[in-house]
C-alpha cells in the first residue's frame, strides 16, 4: 500500500488497484479526524464511545479526502456471518448518515453500479477489496475470523461469478491491515473452528507461547481460499500491516484494549461526474 494524504487525512490505497481510472478505493488510518480518546482521530464508527456529529465530520473530511459523497459511502450490519450482499441503486447510501439504515446482517458487498461506495469497517478483521475490470464488478469484505473460516472471502468471489459472470482469474484482490499472525493468539476452540472451515492448517497456525495457545495467520487464510477459487496470486496483493503492532496507525480493538474506533476500506466505480 501507499500512503496518501489530503486537506490532513490520511489514507492509504493499494499498489494494484490505485492506477484504474475508472475505480476509487481507499483503506483509511487514523489521521485526519476529529475524534477524542480512544477514537482519535478519524472514527468512522457508530458507536456509544463516539459522538455522532463527530463521526458525520468525519465521514465527510474522509468523503472529501478522496473524492466522494457521504451518501455514497454504503454499509452492512457487520455481524461475523458469511452474508453476501448484492447491492442497488435503491441501496445506495445504506449506514451513512445513521447505523440503523445499514444493510441487515451483512459482511459482504457486491456491487456493478457506479457511484456506491461499498465500505467496511475494521479494528482487527480483515478487510479485503475486490475488482473484476474486465466484467466492472466490485467487493467490499469484512472478515473476522468467524468469516475467515466461513471462507467469506472465496464465497464473495462465487457469488460475483454466478450473479454477473466474473472470472476469478480476473479478480484483483487487496488485503489490508489486519491483526496479524505475530498477534492474533487463538485458543482451541478457534483453531478447531479453522480445521473445520479450512481443513489443511499448514503453514496458518503456530505454537504461540503459551500452553493452549496458538497464532492464526488471517492474511494466508484469506489469501489461500482466494487462491483456492481461481484468483492468482499474482493479482492478491496483502498490505501485511498487523493493526495490533501499528495501533498508531489504525485502530486497534487488541492494541487499544477495547477502547479504540474503526477505521474504513471502500471501494468505489466512478461515475461519470464523480461520485
Amino acid at each position: 500500500m501507499i500512503r496518501v494524504e489530503r486537506d490532513r487525512v490520511a489514507y492509504y490505497q493499494f499498489l494494484g488497484l490505485k492506477d484504474f481510472p475508472g475505480l476509487l478505493h481507499f483503506v483509511s488510518g487514523r489521521e485526519g479526524g476529529v475524534s477524542v480518546g480512544g477514537q482519535a482521530a478519524l472514527n468512522l464508527g457508530f458507536m456509544d464511545e463516539d459522538r455522532v456529529d463527530s463521526v458525520l465530520t468525519n465521514r465527510m473530511l474522509l468523503a472529501g479526502a478522496i473524492g466522494c459523497e457521504v451518501d455514497a459511502f454504503t454499509f452492512g450490519e457487520q455481524k461475523h456471518t458469511t452474508h453476501v450482499e448484492v447491492v442497488s441503486v435503491e441501496q445506495r447510501g445504506a449506514g451513512a448518515r445513521e447505523k440503523v439504515t445499514r444493510l441487515p446482517a451483512t459482511d459482504a458487498l457486491i456491487t456493478r453500479e457506479p457511484g456506491i461506495c461499498l465500505t467496511v469497517l475494521a479494528a482487527d478483521c480483515v478487510p479485503v477489496l475486490l475488482y473484476d475490470p474486465r466484467e466492472q464488478v466490485i467487493a467490499a469484505v469484512h472478515a473476522g475470523w468467524r468469516g475467515t473460516v466461513g471462507r467469506i472471502a472465496a464465497g464473495t468471489v462465487e457469488r460475483m461469478r454466478d450473479e454477473f459472470g466474473c472470472d476469478p482469474r480476473n479478480v484483483l484482490v487487496g488485503i489490508g491491515p489486519s491483526i496479524g499472525p505475530c498477534c492474533f493468539e487463538v485458543g482451541e476452540e478457534v483453531v478447531g473452528a479453522a480445521r473445520e472451515g479450512l481443513g489443511d492448517l499448514q503453514g496458518l497456525v503456530v505454537n504461540g507461547e503459551r500452553d493452549g495457545k496458538y497464532l492464526l495467520n488471517l492474511w494466508e487464510a484469506n489469501r489461500r481460499q482466494l487462491e483456492e477459487i481461481g484468483v492468482r496470486t499474482s493479482n492478491i496483493e496483502t498490505a501485511a500491516v498487523c493493526t495490533v503492532c501499528h495501533h498508531d496507525r489504525f485502530f486497534s480493538y487488541r492494541g487499544d484494549r477495547g477502547n479504540t474506533g474503526r477505521f474504513g476500506a471502500g471501494i468505489m466505480l466512478k461515475t461519470e461526474i464523480g461520485c
